[in-house]
């Protein structure tokens, strides 16, 4: 018993020195209209306009005003050009940013981008892409409808739950 305690408090520590961790939460409806400021990640969902603080996990209502918005699938619209290529016959799009192309699992439903890093929702994972090293990195391992990311934070929705985890620095 005595173990048990110790692995808790210590885990607890380690999590505590190691900075926020990813969360979900569940939401009434799908949510959509995804926006990251601050450590605040807004979003509507059935409830109306919602607001989730990162860094406490706390959820309340926001005032604002909630229209339906469409996933930016084309990848269109970003701070950097991006092009969304659909092959035919096959099941994957392949993204190309600046002068690098990126081959995707599955087809993109959402992109998002804060600075130069890309984030893309698609039926199979949510990934990360630094378009300035080429680097690519699964953030969720499985399908997303939303993503969006913003200073220190990505964040995307599966079904009923949103999810958020913070960028990695180093």
């Amino acid at each position: 018993m005595k173990f048990a305690t110790l692995s808790l408090v210590l885990l607890a520590l380690s999590c505590a020195r190691h900075g926020p961790r990813a969360i979900a939460v569940p939401t009434r409806g799908e949510p959509y209209a995804l926006s990251l400021h601050d450590d605040v990640l807004s979003f509507c969902d059935s409830r109306g306009a919602r607001q989730l603080d990162l860094k406490a996990n706390r959820e309340t209502a926001a005032a604002r005003a909630c229209s339906p918005s469409e996933p930016n699938a084309a990848c269109g619209g970003l701070p950097f050009d991006v092009d969304v290529r659909s092959p035919l016959n096959e099941p994957n799009d392949i993204v190309d940013a600046g002068d690098a192309s990126f081959p995707l699992n599955g087809r993109v439903h959402d992109c998002a981008a804060s600075g130069k890093l890309l984030a893309i929702a698609t039926g199979a994972q949510v990934i990360l892409i630094d378009t300035v090293n080429g680097a690519v990195r699964v953030a969720y391992p499985h399908g997303a409808e939303r993503v969006a990311i913003g200073p220190g934070w990505i964040a995307w929705t599966d079904a009923s739950t949103l999810h958020a985890q913070p960028l990695l620095t180093h």
